[in-house]
């Protein structure tokens, strides 16, 4: 049985309620963690919980309760001071201001060492921070707890964002942005006059990237088109032809004699008599009743010419001939921009540190600059990734 199920029990077992106490933001030291329940085991011995040994020690924590306001908790928890144990500890360390208290609870029955041991079965975690002590005497030392968000100083999100502005400096870790130098501040593209040979070489190169990346767009689009219209010129039924030719000992007949076209209406077959160049057929998909071609001699029947349907061969064959050229075009304009882009890197990086085109780089801090720096290709995904622009540092 989970911790779920338990609970909605009319009874389940002790909730035993446990304290981490993690003194890394303060200290630095990963193994600054201390571990205290307020509990001992029905021998006396002390709580083992996910491996970890919990020290008994009186603590009276209040305030994690939740409510619908939208304010958030402020807990309050308080350890015994006999003998002013933790006075000698916390007055190093700032009142342990800023020290992470998780407040952890399971059912006794899942502690380690029990038959029904469960590591993973526990009530939500309850993450808070030490925000300031409140007070302090010989026996007790009470702080007041703050969620990660209430911590003084702190902004979410942690970085202030303005409307169709980045803050992010350009060609840093955090712009990620290390291609050629080609736009200026005002987002429009460098121009090669007075430039040295080098930043021209990149300038063109450039230019030349742009050309084949609209011949690859348009390569693309031209194979997609050629595939939905082979798609369909394949798998769509078309009427091939009709034919009408009454019995004759002079040559192949070709139709349909029946006496009533409800017959075939109501799913009857009585009756009929379907022929397609002197052989009989079926009607169905394939042979299918025509226009009435008047009275049979001598009889109450009537003749129907005689439809047959399908794919057309020949359009399919012509329209998959012409995908397969288009795909050998697009393999051509793929190959051409590769090579378009591999020359501009090589010219970008034959290009000086020094050159003025370094300097006449830069970025305009706008969405715009953004797209042409981070642009969506026609075969590409988009580089810039989901909330860069703009971006905000996750609180952790």
């Amino acid at each position: 049985m989970t911790l779920e199920a338990d609970v909605q029990q009319g009874w389940h077992d002790a909730i035993v309620e446990l304290f981490d106490l993690d003194l890394t933001p303060i200290t630095g030291d990963v193994d600054d963690k201390f571990y205290f329940t307020n509990q001992l085991k029905p021998d006396d011995n002390k709580i083992v919980w996910q491996g970890r040994t919990y020290e008994p020690l009186p603590i009276l924590a209040t305030g994690y309760e939740k409510n619908t306001t939208g304010q958030i908790a402020q807990p309050s928890l308080t350890v015994a001071n006999v003998m002013g144990t933790f006075t000698q500890v916390i007055d190093s360390l700032d009142d342990l201001v800023g020290a992470k208290v998780t407040r952890r609870r399971t059912l006794g029955k899942y502690l380690d060492g029990e038959p029904s041991a469960d590591p993973l079965q526990e009530f939500p975690l309850d993450v808070f921070y030490i925000e300031r002590k409140t007070s302090e005497n010989a026996l007790t030392i009470t702080w007041q707890l703050g969620s990660v968000l209430d911590l003084e100083g702190l902004q979410l999100p942690r970085r202030v964002i303005t409307q169709n502005y980045c803050q992010w400096k350009y060609r840093s870790s955090e712009c990620g942005y290390t291609g050629s130098p080609l736009f200026n501040v005002n987002d429009g593209r460098l121009s090669t006059d007075g430039q040295s040979a080098e930043a021209v070489a990149v300038l063109n190169a450039y230019s030349l990237v742009l050309q084949r990346e609209n011949e690859l767009r348009v390569a693309i689009n031209l194979r997609n088109l050629r595939s939905q219209e082979k798609e369909a010129a394949c798998t769509t039924i078309v009427k091939l032809e009709e034919k009408f030719n009454t019995p004759t000992a002079l040559g192949p007949d070709s139709y349909v004699l029946i006496t009533s076209v409800s017959t075939l209406r109501f799913g009857g077959t009585n009756g009929i008599t379907a022929v397609w160049n002197g052989a009989s057929v079926t009607l169905g998909s394939e042979y299918r009743l025509g226009k009435n071609e008047g009275k049979a001699p001598g009889t109450n029947k009537s003749y129907y010419s005689i439809e047959r349907w399908g794919v057309d061969a020949t359009a399919c064959s012509n329209a998959t001939a012409a995908l397969a050229a288009a795909e050998a075009a697009l393999t051509i304009a793929l190959n051409n921009y590769s090579s378009a882009k591999s020359d501009l890197a090589s010219a970008t990086s034959a290009l000086p540190a020094s050159d003025l085109l370094w300097q006449q780089d830069i970025c305009g801090k706008r969405v715009n600059s953004c797209r042409l720096r981070f642009p969506t290709t026609p075969i590409e995904a988009p580089s810039l990734p989901f909330g860069g622009f703009p971006g905000a540092n996750l609180t952790r």
